[in-house]
């Protein structure tokens, strides 16, 4: 009994044993490593990187086609990039649905167990990576350029289906009255925690419901084959989408509508037959009549590299006196991350409200008021019995540690980027897509069923320790050791999923200019908060009325040893 009230009265030194534990947690994943040495210029130390982490037909499979088939792409080596692209896409519709038995397997070992399926904006961006090396492909064969071009409009079909579902799923869908496929333990636990973490209104408006970005590049490709009535429907899409809340969503400004208005009014007056929708978007436009058709140069800058998600841990442990259950922070790694941490847990799960405050003040818990913005309590009131009967509050008697994920705060790295044509400086590129705003919208979006499944599970993993010990017969003096050591187990058996895309752009600039055909050369030069400017040149053959020019653009390289822009 004494061995127990000395457990009971010295949570810290559990706490202690955590971030002991923690210390072996933190680690830079496989893919991230590979991007940063693709940044270098190091791509096949980068591969081999992903070969030797990510196997082709394990849990985490999905990512070695992603992976290799994004630094294949930055290589050059477009059909393999292709064929690797192709491997990921069957792979994300495969696992559409994650099977029962996989999300049990989750609910008891961990995320990680399960199949990664991506993430729902990752489809979209598979089919631009692949349409753009199409587009090269066909740059680089007379023979075969019409069949590459047809190829990358394949792709453009695909994913304009893809978005319809995209659309018609996300239109107002209710999963409450789906099946939840969880045991009766753990729905138990989910009806007693499901309250407590319904999203608040910082929460609002951040699904990913369309993609404006995708349905403008299809207008350009289609509109680039001469498929105008296609390319039209595109960019009404895009205008619609962006219009519609996918520009505020993702902060893009108001002069990239503006431009996809004036590529609407160019393909509606060349096909001819609208003549009211023409007169409405040159009333829109200030445009008085008409101009001459001329070449167009479409730039797109892939720019940095996408946040990398890690892990995040809170002590979890019941406070009898309150009935209540309390979440601490368990802050570790550097400065930066630790600070990131208390951010991320004070902007979702921390009691900064009144009501909050209240609470903690109504326990007597002044530490909580005090460091209101560190805890999280949840009061469980009336349903306080139900936890004590299916023995919650006994399992945490020793507290349990949760792991969820985070993002740390975006940095601002660059100020702006702009574009030279022939040594003349002629416009700043805008940001058109945001891969860490979607990345960061996703992780808030799903961070309250994160905490609540991660709760769930440790929660089951606790009573079931807590079953077997008391079928063994221990007596209370042993039997407190043994709920000790299978906290600390369960400690290191914690942990969040941070499988993702890695080598995916922050974010990607575009533009638009006027010029004639024949030779240029394209100079961008990204001016970084730092003050360091990236200069990137190619000289490029302007033979069509709708040329695009893309680039990757990484803010920390050295040197480039392989080609770093495609020209298409």
């Amino acid at each position: 009994m004494q061995v127990n009230t000395y457990f009971k009265s010295h949570f810290s030194f559990l706490t202690v044993v955590y971030v002991l534990l923690l210390s072996g947690c933190q680690s830079t994943p496989a893919n991230k490593s590979a991007i940063l040495l693709a940044q270098q210029g190091e791509f096949e130390s980068a591969k081999q990187a992903i070969r030797t982490d990510y196997s082709p037909v394990g849990k985490s499979k999905l990512l070695h086609y992603l992976e290799l088939g994004m630094l294949n792409h930055l290589q050059g080596n477009y059909q393999r990039s292709n064929e690797l692209l192709n491997e990921a896409q069957q792979i994300i519709e495969d696992q559409y649905t994650i099977s029962v038995s996989e999300r049990a397997l989750a609910l008891v070992s961990g995320p990680t167990y399960t199949t990664y399926a991506g993430k729902i904006y990752h489809r979209p961006l598979i089919n631009f990576y692949k349409a753009l090396n199409y587009n090269a492909l066909a740059n680089q064969s007379d023979i075969d350029r019409q069949a590459y071009l047809d190829s990358a409009l394949v792709e453009m079909r695909q994913l304009d289906t893809y978005l319809s579902g995209l659309k018609d799923r996300t239109g107002g869908y209710d999963d409450q009255d789906q099946p939840s496929g969880l045991d009766s333990l753990t729905e138990q636990i989910n009806n007693i925690t499901r309250p407590l973490f319904a999203p608040n209104d910082l929460l609002k408006d951040i699904e990913y419901k369309d993609d404006a970005f995708a349905h403008y590049v299809s207008g350009i490709l289609f509109e680039r084959s001469e498929e105008l009535d296609s390319a039209r429907i595109q960019y009404q899409r895009a205008i619609q989408a962006f219009e519609g809340g996918f520009a505020k969503q993702y902060a893009i400004s108001d002069s990239i509508v503006l431009q996809i208005k004036r590529d609407l009014l160019r393909v509606m007056e060349q096909a001819g037959g609208y003549d009211s929708e023409v007169f409405a978007l040159r009333k829109t436009l200030n445009i008085t009549k008409s101009t001459q058709p001329q070449p167009v140069l479409n730039i797109f800058q892939n720019i940095g590299i996408g946040p990398q998600r890690k892990q995040f841990n809170l002590l979890l442990r019941a406070d009898k006196e309150a009935k209540a259950l309390v979440m601490t922070p368990i802050l570790w790694g550097t400065q930066h991350e630790q600070q990131a941490q208390m951010r991320w847990f004070q902007m979702l799960y921390a009691d900064t409200s009144l009501f909050d405050l209240m609470q903690n003040y109504a326990t007597g818990d002044i530490g909580d008021v005090a460091m209101g913005a560190l805890t999280k309590r949840i009061p469980l009131g009336p349903i306080w019995d139900d936890a004590v009967d299916i023995g919650l509050i006994s399992a945490l008697e020793y507290g349990s540690r949760i792991s969820v994920t985070y993002l740390e705060p975006l940095k601002q790295q660059i100020k702006r980027s702009e574009v030279w044509v022939n040594n003349k400086k002629i416009a700043d590129l805008d940001k058109i897509y945001s891969v860490s705003l979607l990345t960061l919208q996703d992780a808030l979006n799903n961070a309250n069923s994160e905490i609540q499944i991660a709760l769930a599970r440790e929660l089951v993993k606790a009573l079931t320790a807590q079953k077997a010990i008391s079928a063994t017969g221990l007596n209370s003096q042993f039997s407190g050791f043994a709920k000790f050591a299978t906290s600390v187990v369960n400690a290191v058996t914690a942990s969040a999923d941070l499988r993702q895309w890695q080598s995916l752009p922050a974010q990607v600039n575009y533009v638009q200019l006027p010029i004639s055909k024949g030779k240029h050369v394209i100079t961008l030069k990204t001016h970084l908060t730092s003050g360091q400017v990236i200069e990137q040149s190619e000289t490029i053959q302007v033979l069509d009325e709708i040329t695009l020019w893309h680039t990757r653009t990484f803010l920390e390289q050295t040197r480039v040893a392989t080609p770093e822009s495609t020209f298409l």
